[in-house]
């Protein structure tokens, strides 16, 4: 993330008050469960009837939430017209949160993501699953690949550094692509972050990574972890990398500190503790006792998860150049 020193203190600042009062790190706000897409790995897909709230709706739980990071995601958040109208109402201009928008791209325009830009938006985060047309029948939207590589490329050109970035999840069906998808994320010009199947939002196993693949997983992932050494654009760092094998090999992690750490407003406004977790409560306060208390999930480790859970100092280590930006009045 391209964070200033600035909002790197913030950022600090409020992790720390967050840590002490159990309030989220990380806050997604799916304002929409409709989707351009059907995924194969996605309970969403297609058009859906739903109660959404207004931009303002939002901005007052985000408010009440504090999180150091609001994710705007869906279904696919830009089949939402008023996008940037929410990003405005969660928006605080100089301040936190930062706000990432998790898209597919399938309806990305420059002249949108100006607007969305325009409205606080921090970073745009887009989905990519193969290195190649694959991606269209995997996301079953024919012709995205292309579209993307036509657009990302324009995007990357004309913005700061790291305001768009890929996300990745890793999959039994992708994971011998990712080093090539991450070729196609350094000529194009963006950083790639990496996340992990789990199967719990389609009851399908089948994505897992598992048996003797796992050794060719292991065999990636060092791949990985060179390319990123040697400079190629992998944002994600070498112990989440590895913490994603782990939990495959170990078929879970225990820990989950869904409700606490990071939760999920849904478009009506109910609140969940994950994705995968069709729970609904009307606070935090409520979440905490009646999910967060007895949580014994371990079935799923994605990127949301991972960093969030990863502790205060352990963020700042991973996250050099903010740190290095943070650290500098003190050093001049």
């Amino acid at each position: 993330m391209n964070i200033s020193g600035r909002i790197g203190m913030h950022m600090a600042w409020r992790g720390l008050l967050n840590t002490i009062q159990n309030k989220p790190y990380s806050t997604s706000f799916e304002v929409t469960h409709a989707c351009t897409a059907n995924c194969w790995h996605c309970n969403w897909g297609g058009p859906i009837k739903e109660k959404r709230l207004s931009p303002a709706e939002y901005g007052e739980i985000c408010r009440r939430l504090r999180p150091i990071v609001a994710n705007v995601s869906g279904g696919e958040p830009l089949a939402r017209g008023d996008l940037h109208e929410i990003i405005a109402a969660i928006a605080k201009p100089g301040w936190l949160p930062w706000i990432v928008v998790v898209t597919n791209a399938s309806q990305l325009t420059a002249e949108r993501y100006g607007r969305l830009k325009q409205a606080g938006m921090h970073q745009l985060s887009v989905s990519l699953d193969y290195p190649d047309e694959r991606h269209d029948e995997f996301r079953r939207i024919p012709g995205l690949f292309d579209r993307m590589s036509r657009v990302l490329p324009e995007l990357a050109r004309s913005t700061g550094r790291n305001e768009v970035s890929l996300n990745v999840c890793i999959t039994a069906w992708n994971y011998r692509d990712l080093p090539d998808i991450v070729r196609v994320g350094k000529e194009w010009g963006l950083p790639v972050n990496f996340s992990v199947y789990t199967h719990l939002r389609v009851q399908d196993r089948d994505g897992l990574v598992n048996g003797d693949s796992l050794a060719d997983l292991r065999r990636v992932i060092e791949e990985l972890v060179d390319m990123r050494r040697s400079g190629y654009p992998v944002y994600t760092t070498p112990r989440i990398l590895w913490k994603f094998y782990h939990f495959l090999v170990e078929d879970g992690i225990p820990g989950c500190e869904a409700g606490r750490r990071f939760l999920v407003v849904n478009p009506d406004g109910r609140l969940t503790p994950c994705a995968m977790v069709m729970a609904y409560f009307d606070s935090q306060e409520d979440m905490l006792e009646g999910f967060t208390k007895q949580n014994t999930c371990t079935k799923c480790y994605i990127s949301t998860r991972a960093n969030t859970e990863k502790g205060y100092f352990r963020s700042a280590f991973d996250n050099p150049a903010a740190l290095r930006r943070l650290l500098a009045p003190w050093r001049a």
